[in-house]
Protein backbone atom coordinates (compact mmCIF):
# COMPACT_ATOMS: atom_id res chain seq x y z
CA UNK A 1 0.00 0.00 0.00
CA UNK A 2 2.30 3.31 -1.52
CA UNK A 3 2.00 6.15 1.27
CA UNK A 4 2.51 9.41 -0.25
CA UNK A 5 3.92 12.37 1.31
CA UNK A 6 1.96 15.55 0.91
CA UNK A 7 3.19 18.67 2.85
CA UNK A 8 2.60 17.52 6.70
CA UNK A 9 0.13 15.05 5.83
CA UNK A 10 0.00 11.82 3.44
CA UNK A 11 -2.18 9.74 1.19
CA UNK A 12 -2.77 6.36 1.11
CA UNK A 13 -3.30 4.26 -1.84
CA UNK A 14 -4.66 0.72 -3.00
CA UNK A 15 -3.40 0.13 -6.70
CA UNK A 16 -6.35 -1.01 -8.98
CA UNK A 17 -6.86 -4.81 -9.30
CA UNK A 18 -8.35 -6.30 -12.33
CA UNK A 19 -12.02 -6.47 -11.27
CA UNK A 20 -11.63 -3.12 -10.23
CA UNK A 21 -14.28 -0.44 -12.44
CA UNK A 22 -14.21 2.69 -10.23
CA UNK A 23 -11.99 4.65 -7.68
CA UNK A 24 -13.00 6.59 -4.78
CA UNK A 25 -11.44 9.44 -2.26
CA UNK A 26 -12.44 8.64 1.77
CA UNK A 27 -10.97 11.04 4.03
CA UNK A 28 -11.79 11.43 8.14
CA UNK A 29 -13.08 14.44 10.08
CA UNK A 30 -12.36 15.14 13.29
CA UNK A 31 -14.52 13.30 16.22
CA UNK A 32 -18.25 13.97 16.39
CA UNK A 33 -19.25 12.25 19.80
CA UNK A 34 -15.98 12.26 20.83
CA UNK A 35 -15.21 8.48 20.12
CA UNK A 36 -16.25 8.33 16.05
CA UNK A 37 -14.48 10.03 13.27
CA UNK A 38 -16.90 11.64 10.89
CA UNK A 39 -16.12 9.64 7.18
CA UNK A 40 -16.34 11.68 3.89
CA UNK A 41 -16.64 10.43 0.54
CA UNK A 42 -15.70 12.18 -2.43
CA UNK A 43 -17.44 11.00 -6.02
CA UNK A 44 -16.87 7.67 -7.46
CA UNK A 45 -15.01 8.12 -10.50
CA UNK A 46 -14.35 5.75 -13.57
CA UNK A 47 -11.53 3.67 -13.07
CA UNK A 48 -9.69 5.24 -15.86
CA UNK A 49 -9.43 8.57 -13.52
CA UNK A 50 -7.09 6.69 -11.10
CA UNK A 51 -4.19 9.06 -11.28
CA UNK A 52 -6.59 12.52 -11.63
CA UNK A 53 -7.98 11.05 -8.19
CA UNK A 54 -4.51 10.17 -6.95
CA UNK A 55 -3.54 13.99 -7.68
CA UNK A 56 -6.54 15.50 -6.70
CA UNK A 57 -5.74 13.71 -3.12
CA UNK A 58 -2.02 14.73 -2.75
CA UNK A 59 -3.25 18.33 -3.65
CA UNK A 60 -5.79 18.62 -1.16
CA UNK A 61 -3.97 16.73 1.65
CA UNK A 62 -1.70 19.34 2.04
CA UNK A 63 -4.48 21.30 3.47
CA UNK A 64 -5.74 18.27 5.76
CA UNK A 65 -5.21 17.58 9.20
CA UNK A 66 -6.27 13.73 8.37
CA UNK A 67 -4.85 11.38 6.00
CA UNK A 68 -6.69 10.70 2.72
CA UNK A 69 -7.36 7.03 1.44
CA UNK A 70 -7.55 5.84 -2.67
CA UNK A 71 -10.02 3.08 -2.59
CA UNK A 72 -10.41 1.22 -5.89
CA UNK A 73 -13.67 -0.43 -6.36
CA UNK A 74 -15.59 -2.99 -7.77
CA UNK A 75 -18.73 -2.47 -9.56
CA UNK A 76 -20.36 -4.71 -6.99
CA UNK A 77 -18.73 -2.72 -4.23
CA UNK A 78 -19.93 0.61 -5.86
CA UNK A 79 -23.69 -1.16 -6.34
CA UNK A 80 -23.39 -1.48 -2.72
CA UNK A 81 -22.83 2.09 -1.22
CA UNK A 82 -25.22 4.09 0.01
CA UNK A 83 -25.15 6.41 -2.90
CA UNK A 84 -26.20 3.33 -5.53
CA UNK A 85 -28.70 1.98 -3.32
CA UNK A 86 -30.42 5.45 -2.49
CA UNK A 87 -30.30 6.08 -6.49
CA UNK A 88 -32.33 2.63 -6.87
CA UNK A 89 -34.70 3.37 -4.39
CA UNK A 90 -35.36 6.59 -5.59
CA UNK A 91 -36.33 5.27 -9.46
CA UNK A 92 -39.84 5.83 -10.87
CA UNK A 93 -41.70 2.41 -11.74
CA UNK A 94 -40.98 3.35 -15.30
CA UNK A 95 -37.26 3.54 -14.46
CA UNK A 96 -36.85 0.20 -12.89
CA UNK A 97 -38.44 -1.54 -15.60
CA UNK A 98 -36.01 -0.05 -17.76
CA UNK A 99 -33.15 -0.65 -15.94
CA UNK A 100 -34.46 -3.98 -15.62
CA UNK A 101 -34.81 -4.28 -19.27
CA UNK A 102 -30.89 -3.54 -19.38
CA UNK A 103 -29.60 -5.58 -17.11
CA UNK A 104 -31.15 -8.65 -18.24
CA UNK A 105 -30.22 -7.66 -22.35
CA UNK A 106 -26.63 -7.07 -20.78
CA UNK A 107 -26.28 -10.65 -18.83
CA UNK A 108 -28.10 -12.52 -22.30
CA UNK A 109 -25.00 -10.74 -24.10
CA UNK A 110 -22.29 -12.12 -21.26
CA UNK A 111 -24.15 -15.55 -21.67
CA UNK A 112 -24.01 -15.73 -25.59
CA UNK A 113 -20.69 -13.96 -26.08
CA UNK A 114 -18.45 -14.70 -23.02
CA UNK A 115 -15.40 -17.19 -23.62
CA UNK A 116 -15.32 -17.21 -19.36
CA UNK A 117 -17.61 -20.00 -18.45
CA UNK A 118 -17.49 -18.76 -14.81
CA UNK A 119 -18.81 -15.22 -16.11
CA UNK A 120 -21.44 -16.85 -18.09
CA UNK A 121 -22.79 -19.05 -15.01
CA UNK A 122 -22.78 -15.69 -12.48
CA UNK A 123 -24.56 -14.24 -15.45
CA UNK A 124 -27.15 -17.46 -15.64
CA UNK A 125 -27.44 -17.25 -11.74
CA UNK A 126 -28.22 -13.59 -11.61
CA UNK A 127 -31.05 -14.04 -14.32
CA UNK A 128 -32.45 -17.26 -12.16
CA UNK A 129 -32.87 -14.41 -9.50
CA UNK A 130 -34.30 -11.97 -11.05
CA UNK A 131 -36.81 -15.25 -12.46
CA UNK A 132 -35.65 -14.51 -16.33
CA UNK A 133 -34.81 -18.01 -16.62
Amino acid sequence: MPIIPSGSNRVVTDEPGPDDTHVQVVWFGPPQDGAHRKVFHGPIEAIEDYEAAVAWAVEIAAQMVYPLYIIPMTGVEVLCTEEAQRAVANLSHRERGELRQHVVATLARILRDCDDPVVRADAHEVLVQMKVV
